[in-house]
């Protein structure tokens, strides 16, 4: 029941990235592959252990990617819109 919990939580952050790629889903995808990155290289006894450990990475770096991918789409053009008004 929980490898089925944790692939629905990837599928469906999957999905949220793909279909919210205006909006920061390429954050999402590239905070997945950081995350992965960074903890596939950690501690393990085997491989399987280690892919693992870089699906949890990459499962905890998607929806930090998403916000940041979110804020920098969405935020920073809005930001730039209000500091460059003509007064």
């Amino acid at each position: 029941m929980r490898l089925i919990l944790t692939v629905a939580a990837f599928a469906g952050m999957l999905a949220l990235c793909v279909f919210g790629w205006n909006y920061g889903g390429a954050g999402g995808l590239i905070g997945a592959g950081v995350g992965f990155l960074l903890r596939i290289g950690g501690r393990g006894l085997d491989w399987g252990e280690r892919l693992g450990n870089g699906y949890v990475g990459a499962l905890m770096g998607m929806p930090v990617g998403l916000l940041i991918g979110g804020a920098y789409a969405i935020g920073v053009p809005y930001l730039l819109q209000v500091i460059n008004q003509p007064s």
